[in-house]
């Protein structure tokens, strides 16, 4: 099994939810609950994050997503039209008065890698 999905959209903070829908509803036979939830949260902190702090809500502005599944893993990436992301990993406690960084710090808690180069974010979950 290898399957491709790819989307542009627009920075609209509206439709994050129909563009997860439908990018989970080609998905959701080939993969377990868990996988399912965990991408779906993944999914959906990406591009919001991608939106709001990344394009700053410019709805001229593109996020490009891309998903790949095989029998081994899936691989989500969000690309904004951003400047960059400057994630500094903290401890969950550390998180607890600040007013961003919590949906990064719970993407990188559900995938098995994470990455960010600029305005790219890498997320891979082994399928089991």
């Amino acid at each position: 099994m290898a399957y491709k999905i790819q989307r542009k959209i627009k920075s609209d903070i509206s439709q994050v939810k129909y563009v997860v829908d439908d990018i989970l509803s080609n998905l959701q036979e080939n993969l377990n609950h868990n996988a399912f939830f965990n991408t779906k949260l993944i999914l959906s902190e990406l591009i919001i994050n991608g939106v709001k702090h990344g394009n700053l809500g410019d709805m001229s502005k593109l996020l490009n997503i891309c998903v790949h599944i095989n029998n081994n893993s899936l691989i989500i990436e969000v690309s904004d039209e951003g400047s960059g992301i400057k994630f500094k990993h903290k401890t969950f406690g550390e998180y607890d008065f600040d007013d961003t960084g919590r949906g990064l710090m719970l993407v990188e808690g559900l995938s098995d890698e994470f990455t960010i180069c600029g305005n790219t974010v890498k997320c891979v979950q082994y399928l089991k």
